[in-house]
């Protein structure tokens, strides 16, 4: 494990995703020198905040963890309690039409995870609805305080998305909605149909109303390959090893279930690694069998020299692999996306693509100095990157 390789801020964030049998090696990390604004600045990108303040005081009820992770726990806190009454106005209107939309990742995981909403953080909400229901849903959101800015989000980069362009809140608020006819990227090679999702959804009653949600095995899957394949493994990974904890604390997960549901769909090996790092960095167990009935064949070395690169890539700190290059052959290296079934298909390509578009000519050679100014801090991190992967 390549955890002690991170700065002390990085450690201590991705700690703080597991549970009690982390604390003694939180406590360590805070009996020493921690950078309060570097540790805000990966909190703020990981929507932390709140649960990790809470966490930290309750370890060390004297400490002082600075005043902008404080502000932005409070600020988080706020949003949340807003997020949390636009979803349930929201989704009263949707029912009252006649749509079900079911929660997907944070908002349904809130609802069916967590003990509190306010435990799982988030910023936006995700609904899945059948595609025959996107129209109507649509006007629906509209009606009921959301907005569209179709100069910040063009819905021609979203025609072959598997959500429509993200609206707003027209109070202002730093809220938006997503509204799903899929689980993943356009072009993705899982066999996770979204009306099967839609079919196994439970239905959660919740103060006079009803909320669907996924399955716990579609939403643990879900979250595996949001991560190892949507973010390949280089966003997200407090929220996602988090939850794993939080489903798997659930104690409703047939683990051989889930062994064959991944299988099915084509993501053993993004649950695989996802599980994998979870565990390394966060001590969140999954059980043995599972881990390897899912890992993809490959030598030990092999496997070592993989998880100590996912890991320095976990969050964007100065020991990370600085080559776009060598880091997609890694992932492959890893993924295996081939034997995996997964074709042609990548997460560097199909409707992604769509989001970066050729520079004007007038901004070309702005764009050389800029490459040029990343090969010089490639050449600058590489050293520590390939020390901290021996």
């Amino acid at each position: 494990m390549s955890l002690s390789s991170l700065p002390g801020e990085a450690q201590l964030l991705l700690l703080a995703a597991g549970g009690a049998s982390t604390d003694p090696a939180l406590r360590s990390l805070l009996g020493g020198h921690i950078e309060w604004n570097r540790l805000c600045h990966l909190a703020e990108l990981e929507q932390a905040a709140p649960v990790l303040v809470d966490r930290l005081r309750r370890l060390r009820p004297e400490l002082d963890p600075g005043t902008g992770l404080r502000r932005l726990a409070q600020v988080a806190t706020f949003n949340q309690h807003l997020l949390r009454r636009r979803l349930y106005r929201t989704l009263d209107a949707l029912d009252a039409a006649g749509i079900d939309a079911v929660l997907l990742k944070g908002a349904g995981l809130a609802h069916s995870a967590y003990s509190r909403f306010t435990d799982r953080p988030m910023a936006d909400i995700d609904l899945l609805v059948a595609p025959e229901c996107m129209p109507p849903a649509r006007d629906v959101l509209l009606a009921s305080g959301w907005v569209h800015n179709q100069d910040r989000r063009p819905e021609d980069l979203y025609r072959d998305h598997h959500h429509l362009p993200p609206f707003d809140d027209a109070a202002g608020t730093p809220i938006s909605i997503e509204l799903h006819t899929d689980l993943c990227l356009g072009g993705h090679p899982f066999r996770l149909a979204p009306e099967a999702v839609l079919h196994r959804a439970r239905r959660i009653p919740l103060e006079g109303r009803t909320v669907l949600v996924p399955d716990v095995h579609d939403q643990l899957l879900h979250a595996c390959i949001h991560f190892a394949w949507g973010h390949q493994m280089a966003r997200g990974a407090w929220r996602t090893f988090r939850d794993l904890a939080a489903i798997s604390g659930t104690g409703e997960v047939d683990w051989d279930r889930f062994i064959a549901l991944a299988r099915e769909t084509l993501g053993a090996t993004c649950c695989f690694w996802t599980l994998h790092l979870a565990r390394s960095v966060a001590a969140i167990e999954t059980p043995e069998h599972v881990l390897r009935s899912l890992r993809p064949p490959m030598t030990e070395l092999l496997l070592r020299t993989l998880e100590r690169h996912f890991i320095l890539g976990l969050l964007p700190t100065a020991a990370a692999c600085p080559s776009v290059r060598l880091r997609n052959l890694m992932w492959r290296l890893g993924m295996q996306p081939a034997r995996s079934g997964h074709g042609d298909a990548l997460p560097w390509s199909g409707s992604r693509r769509n989001f970066h578009r050729a520079a004007p000519p007038g901004r070309r050679l702005t764009g050389a100095m800029q490459r040029l100014v990343r090969h010089a801090s490639h050449a600058v991190h590489s050293p520590r990157y390939l020390l901290s992967l021996r």
